[in-house]
């Protein structure tokens, strides 16, 4: 190993990139047991990611955090993440409430924040958690967007893009102004002068971080330089996130950096952003505004002023940028209040039970699923599907009642993969008959009463599919034949035209359906409705199975 100069060193003397490295290292010991360092992170990012932990394993490790706990429990109760489910005090009802995958960014997030708050003459540092804080929720948003899975991971990529720098500038803050003189002296490029400086970029010595933290080797990836020449769709996933992360943290460099490292406008970095993603400019503008918002209810719980999410308000010639900064400002200004109707039951959005139903079952109240101002119709939220496909795998774990885990499903069906309305039928024990038992969605009580006829596999759809075991979807019942197989007046008491069905069954034996429709918003039924839909129905199949 290089020998590491001393400390007292001028910080224009030239280090290797083992030298650089061993220094980090060395200051990140001296500042002794930094919250990102503590154990307690290291064993909730293991215990979240073991399929068969439960919320009370993951409690029991985030209990041992006195500090960690009380923020955990004023997430959960935000108006973000609370909708309507009382006061929770109960750490184990907070991680459910969160999700494992939510509650193992979160914590991370936190520590990131509790650790590196400390400011340094010259040196932003504040500014630089920001700029992590929004590009993650930045990033989060476009990725549930574009097909991406892991959400959440995209998250932690977006937070730790620029760690390099948040971590430099933390142990080594001469070294770190130094690279910024050089680079306004000579006039170069920032990446040059990191290297004479450090004999490394900031995102190698990101790497290394990481690579000491033992991070997975495709988050590690993603702070890779990334290219821009010759852009276009990128469809590697961690190839993907890279760019997404480097591309978001520019946007957030721009919107809030004294002296922004990139050159572009917001319009080309939306234009790039759009082109290596897939999806339209207008939606990369989108979910830059709706995870500003996010970001601003979630900063105080978070440890972060609102005051220091106002982005710098500059002259120029960027008319977008300027735009953007002053609805920026104005949202950071403006007070965050709960969503109306998040301290009760919201009408249409409640999960129904029949009367007839076998099994006695509570009607329970699920958050509010995203409307669609102008069609009235449901929208899909996955950032919602995810954590409620966590929810179903913890009552799962805890082995809950059949009856709630069903519940949780439909709720997942209207309010996470965005149908208007979705519907349990059962048949009856005798295998005669089959009827609507449960719904979750927009104005669903007369297609619960419709939904109920005799078992007819010879003249009757729903009958064949329930007793075939298949999953269908019908785009338009008005082509193919399949009007034929259906009730005269299904669409006329329907109103659906397109619809989906799923069976759930024990074993060899039928037990009923899942059906959802998008009839109140007209909207076409794709192929990624289907995939949402299996993934939830799948979950209940789950469940059967092991009982």
């Amino acid at each position: 190993m290089e020998s590491v100069p001393d400390q007292n060193v001028n910080a224009t003397a030239k280090l290797s990139h083992e030298q650089s490295l061993q220094l980090v290292r060395d200051r990140l010991k001296e500042k002794g047991d930094m919250p990102i360092f503590s154990a307690s992170v290291n064993r909730i990012h293991i215990v979240g990611s073991d399929p068969e932990a439960d919320a009370m394993a993951l409690s029991e490790e985030i209990l041992k955090d006195a500090n960690l706990t009380t923020k955990v429990l004023k997430l959960a109760n935000s108006p973000l993440y609370n909708r309507g489910q009382g006061k929770i005090g109960n750490l184990s009802r907070a991680v459910v409430v969160l999700g494992f995958e939510t509650v193992k960014s979160a914590v991370l997030t936190l520590k990131l924040i509790d650790s590196f708050q400390q400011e340094f003459p010259g040196i932003d540092m504040t500014g630089m958690l920001v700029n992590a804080f929004l590009s993650g929720g930045f990033l989060r948003g476009i990725s549930s967007k574009c097909g991406i899975k892991d959400i959440e991971q995209v998250y932690i990529c977006g937070l730790l893009h620029n760690l390099g720098q948040v971590v430099v500038a933390y142990t080594l803050p001469e070294y770190f102004r130094d690279i910024r003189e050089r680079q306004q002296a000579q006039n170069i490029s920032r990446l040059a002068a990191e290297r004479q400086v450090l004999g490394a970029s900031l995102q190698q010595l990101g790497q290394d971080i990481l690579n000491d933290w033992d991070f997975p080797k495709n988050v590690i990836d993603t702070l890779n330089e990334q290219k821009m020449d010759g852009l276009s769709r990128i469809r590697n996933q961690t190839e993907l996130t890279g760019s997404l992360a480097s591309l978001t943290n520019q946007t957030m460099d721009l919107l809030y950096s004294e002296t922004p490292d990139t050159h572009k406008t917001l319009s080309e970095l939306k234009h790039e952003l759009s082109t290596v993603s897939g999806i339209k400019k207008q939606d990369i503008g989108d979910a830059l505004e709706a995870s500003f918002r996010q970001s601003c209810e979630l900063a105080k719980d978070y440890g972060l002023s609102k005051k220091h999410l106002t982005p710098k308000l500059r002259e120029g010639g960027d008319e977008d940028l300027g735009k953007l900064a002053r609805q920026f400002a104005y949202y950071a200004s403006s007070e965050i209040k709960a969503p109306a109707g998040s301290e009760k039951q919201t009408e249409g959005n409640v999960i129904e039970v029949s009367a007839k139903s076998p099994a006695s079952i509570n009607a329970a109240t699920i958050s509010p699923a995203t409307i669609n101002s102008a069609t009235g119709g449901t929208v899909a939220d996955p950032s919602a599907l995810l954590g409620i496909l966590f929810e179903i795998t913890t009552l799962m774990s805890q082995k809950a009642q059949f009856n709630a885990i069903l519940e949780k499903v439909l709720e997942g069906l209207h309010r996470g993969a965005g149908f208007d309305r979705a519907v349990l039928c059962l048949l009856n024990p005798a295998h005669t008959s089959y009827a609507a038992r449960m719904a979750a969605g927009i104005e669903t009580e007369n297609l619960k009463k419709y939904l109920s006829f005799k078992l007819d596999v010879e003249k009757d759809l729903f009958s064949k599919i329930i007793m075939e075991g298949k999953e269908l979807l019908v785009t338009d019942i008005n082509q193919g034949g399949w009007r034929a197989q259906l009730p005269s007046d299904f669409q006329q008491k329907t109103g659906a035209s397109a619809f989906i069905l799923g069976t759930l069954r024990t074993k060899s034996r039928p037990v009923g359906l899942f059906y959802a429709d998008k009839a109140l918003s007209g909207n076409r039924l794709s192929a990624d409705d289907q995939r949402s839909f299996s993934q939830l129905v799948a979950q209940a199949q789950l469940v059967l199975q092991m009982r």
